[in-house]
């Protein structure tokens, strides 16, 4: 009797263990999408979102794209407070920043983040990076430790047919543009070999009239 009370003492503190340790909310980052199909021209939707027990006053995030399937257009964050810090973009990558004079509390959405879809393709959406930031004893912005980045890949596929704007809801928030750079403009490849031709072309014409002349 008393071996078997001694195991359903150990159980119920076993119980008690794990309760406990599942009510502590872990700060976290993951990457989410409310749908994965679309239309050519649609408006692509996905959302960064975090949970913290501890009071942030910023969040950076990266997200690699495609450049070929998708145009990044901007982000925008619910969050009160929380204003965009404009950042100089690279084609394929998605950088966005945020943040606060004030602490704020999150579980729920950072951001939303728009692309528009360009042409029919199956691609993914990746979460390369994300961060919370709170203010440090000396005033300074430092990351929030022991972060965990949950899910990264979100998978798209984009039909070929041209689609029909959606009636989304409202940005609300502070507005982050998140336009890529401008492609470079550089000679068409056409060009450039011709340039190439003809300049092999009149070395070997020089060529054979300066040995014609000398024979």
């Amino acid at each position: 009797m008393k071996r078997i009370t001694a195991w359903l003492l150990a159980i119920l503190l076993s119980f008690a263990f794990v309760a406990r340790v599942g009510a502590q909310i872990p700060e976290s980052i993951w990457l989410t999408a409310s749908t994965t199909a679309y239309k050519t021209g649609e408006t692509v939707l996905v959302t960064v979102n975090a949970a913290s027990a501890t009071p942030i006053q910023g969040f950076t995030f990266q997200i690699r794209y495609d450049p070929e399937c998708l145009r990044p257009v901007n982000a925008s964050s619910p969050i009160p407070g929380m204003n965009g810090l404009p950042l100089p973009q690279l084609t394929g990558l998605v950088d966005g920043s945020y943040a606060s004079t004030t602490p704020q509390t999150v579980n729920g959405v950072l951001a939303d983040v728009r692309f528009t879809a360009l042409k029919g393709c199956k691609t993914s959406l990746i979460l390369e990076s994300a961060a919370l930031a709170i203010r440090n004893a000396e005033g300074f912005a430092a990351p929030l430790v022991s972060v965990l980045v949950g899910e990264r890949n979100v998978s798209l596929v984009i039909d070929t047919e041209a689609g029909v704007s959606q009636v989304t809801q409202p940005e609300s928030g502070s507005i982050l543009a998140l336009d890529p750079p401008a492609a470079e403009r550089g000679f068409p490849g056409w060009i450039i070999g011709m340039l190439i031709v003809l300049l092999f072309g009149g070395i070997g014409l020089g060529a054979y009239k300066f040995f014609r002349i000398g024979g």
